[in-house]
């Protein structure tokens, strides 16, 4: 007997059916691969000034970081698909969305829309609205100017690089509580200035879904 076989997006390989965790189509993740998927703590945070939680499964170290990196710079889109997918599966409470009524990504600028061809949060976006059975807005918001890479910055320079740097054009946000999507979610710079121009055009809660959450590494010290 022929075993079907799935291409794990961790690691590469082609694999039988009862080698992988989960499998979407013809594409899923390995057993072994998973066990290097590591799963944030509580997986729901508090946010920042204008975000009142924010909810990302997965570490952004190991299989996942390659993963989401694949996603966004090598065109993977079905590895996007899957990972958002694959962590709303292993959300504890998947009730956290129930009091939110609408989907926005968190939008790139034209520029950089037209060198990578698409925006990763627009699919992450799209998948969770196929699970929760909620709308998506992909046009709700939109990046006004060219901001650099938050990875390449820090401390203050992250949070001036994406000051007032969105703005709100859907008029029909008054009173909705939004579900804001990104890949990852480092200090909430980003997220916290799209939420402010939700609030600003008349959205009540907003609540933040990544895939992953940076690891935050504790400073050394001698003493």
């Amino acid at each position: 007997m022929i075993l079907e076989r799935y291409y794990c997006i961790g690691c590469g390989f082609s694999k039988e059916k009862p080698y992988m965790h989960a499998i979407m189509e013809d594409i899923g993740i390995c057993n072994e691969c998973m066990r290097d998927v590591h799963t944030t703590k509580d997986m729901t945070f508090e946010g920042g000034d204008f975000i009142d939680i924010v909810i990302s499964p997965f570490l952004y170290d190991g299989v996942a970081s390659e993963i989401v990196r694949d996603f966004k710079f090598n065109g993977q889109r079905r590895c996007g698909d899957f990972l958002s997918a694959l962590a709303y599966e292993k959300l504890r409470d998947k009730t956290v969305f129930d009091e939110y009524d609408l989907i926005i990504p968190v939008p790139l600028h034209k520029k950089r829309l037209s060198e990578r061809t698409f925006n990763q949060s627009d699919i992450i976006a799209k998948r969770l609205g196929r699970l929760i059975n909620k709308d998506v807005d992909c046009d709700g918001l939109i990046r006004i100017r060219e901001t650099l890479h938050q990875s390449s910055l820090k401390g203050r320079e992250r949070i001036e690089n994406v000051k007032n740097a969105f703005v709100a054009r859907d008029t029909a946000l008054d009173g909705k509580n939004i579900i804001l999507v990104d890949d990852i979610y480092t200090m909430g710079e980003t997220a916290n200035e799209c939420a402010k121009a939700l609030k600003m055009s008349g959205a009540g809660k907003i609540a933040v879904f990544t895939l992953c959450k940076t690891v935050m590494k504790r400073k050394s010290s001698l003493f």
